[in-house]
């Protein structure tokens, strides 16, 4: 007990988390018209939901845990178990995480953080020079904290004292908010990405694709970063800090790339037009993936072995999305997806089949539905992976195109930035020694960015992406 007599916050919190799964093992044993698999699917669905958004265990454990407990209630055969964990989507994550490590090993990030400072005179130049910087990260480094310590050092690279303060806080809250706005810019920008695609694929056969992701999601990327830009330096910074004049900072002497930077360069820059030509040359993004990684470690070519290499690979996110893809896969295997679809239209007065009454209604729900999601579950491919088969049915049920739906619906979950606990990109530099900043920052910048994020959304969707191939309504 607390001083004032009430119950701890983790008591309560304990308390809460019991009640739901207590609530969620009720609801489970209902319904009649599933079978125990489905009930059993939904019913460890729930509780990894429940866990994911209400405690501070690993994410990576609870998926993990998961999907074997599936495999036991005989959600999930063996087989198919053992297959999603060793799914080309696994393998693109390995090899985009070793494409990042490698753009660190060579130098090439410190370079560009050297580059950045040194060319900047004011901060309003910094400040576009990280933009510009932040967004082309997104199709080489597939982690947001790993984008996040790519820059990190840029940070160290300002000015001291109390009177460069606002200057260190602003850009410390600048660039992980770039980071996730950016998100959207590439396939590989985020785990839940692939999650949504493989799930797209799974269900209707279907992919995104690389390329067709970049021509979606980088022209709103840019036009989101552009905005978080503007909006931080006015919020944060006052108009002398924005007048001021940056020193020059102490930085090596300027040398032309290594004979190890331009291999890097030249393997990476490859490997993201072979990518993007997937559909001229026949081999999927994974296997292109797994050709740059084994490239990228070459004795005599590469920046590191392949121990060293294994070592920038998070471990943890992979097993997590591989776990995350057998409950959502299992959802959909034992309908209990579309149990659950059913209910949520009933509950609006809707039946499947029923078409949507109005598409700026469809397309305004499943992008504010999706933007807030971050508030009740942090993880990023968590929200992937609860929404994912749901958003599918969604379309399904009422007759709108499920790539669109889950595109929308990708965009809207890469939104984050109230909280520092909602992305460790924040946590990164929010913990960096001259970073400064609160949660009251953050909310202070959500309340702006949130409704300017959502109209981004409309102006795009009815502005590009309905024109391009990404219709709601065939």
């Amino acid at each position: 007990m607390s001083e004032s007599g009430r119950p701890s916050g983790g008591l309560f919190r304990w308390a809460a988390i019991a009640a739901a799964l207590a609530g969620l093992a009720a609801l489970v044993w209902l319904p009649e018209e599933l079978y125990p698999p489905g009930r059993a699917a939904l019913a460890v669905f729930g509780i990894a939901t429940i866990l994911w958004a209400a405690t501070k265990i690993d994410a990576a454990w609870i998926a993990f845990a998961g999907a074997l407990a599936l495999l036991f209630l005989d959600a999930v055969e063996e087989q198919a178990l053992f297959a999603m964990l060793a799914h080309q989507v696994i393998w693109l994550m390995i090899g985009a995480f070793v494409i990042g490590g490698a753009f660190d090993a060579s130098g090439l990030s410190v370079r560009l953080t050297r580059a950045l400072t040194r060319r900047a005179r004011r901060p309003g130049q910094l400040f576009w020079l990280t933009t510009l910087a932040l967004v082309p990260l997104t199709f080489l480094i597939p982690s947001t904290s790993g984008r996040a310590a790519a820059i990190l050092p840029a940070l160290r690279l300002l000015p001291q004292g109390p009177e460069a303060a606002n200057l260190r806080r602003a850009y410390a809250i600048l660039v992980p908010t770039v980071i996730l706005v950016a998100t959207s810019a590439a396939l590989t920008g985020a785990g839940s990405h692939l999650l949504l695609e493989d799930l797209l694929a799974q269900r209707l056969g279907d992919r995104f694709g690389f390329a067709r992701w970049a021509m979606w999601g980088l022209p709103f990327a840019l036009a989101a970063s552009a905005i978080a830009c503007i909006v931080v330096a006015r919020l944060f910074l006052r108009p002398e800090d924005r007048r001021a004049e940056l020193p020059e900072p102490e930085c090596e002497p300027r040398r032309p790339l290594s004979a190890l930077e331009w291999r890097v360069l030249v393997i990476t820059i490859a490997t993201l037009v072979t990518w993007c030509t997937t559909e001229w040359h026949g081999l999927s993004v994974a296997v292109v993936a797994m050709l740059a990684m084994l490239a990228l470690t070459a004795p005599g070519i590469g920046a590191f072995g392949f121990k060293k290499a294994a070592k920038t690979v998070s471990w943890n996110l992979v097993i997590f999305v591989g776990g995350a893809m057998v409950l959502g896969q299992a959802l959909i295997d034992t309908q209990a997806a579309t149990w659950i679809m059913d209910q949520l239209l009933a509950l609006f007065g809707l039946e499947s089949g029923m078409a949507v009454p109005s598409e700026w209604l469809a397309l305004l729900g499943i992008a504010a539905i999706s933007l807030l999601s971050h508030l009740f579950m942090t993880s990023h491919v968590a929200r992937a992976a609860a929404l994912g088969a749901p958003l599918i049915l969604f379309a399904q049920s009422t007759g709108l195109e499920p790539m669109a739906v889950l595109f929308i619906g990708a965009v809207g979950m890469n939104y984050c930035l109230t909280l520092p606990v909602c992305s460790k990109a924040y946590l990164v530099f929010q913990d960096a020694e001259g970073g400064g900043f609160g949660a009251g920052d953050l909310m202070r910048l959500s309340a702006v960015m949130a409704p300017l994020y959502l109209l981004l959304m409309l102006a795009f969707y009815f502005g590009w992406w309905r024109w391009t191939g990404l219709a709601l309504l065939a």
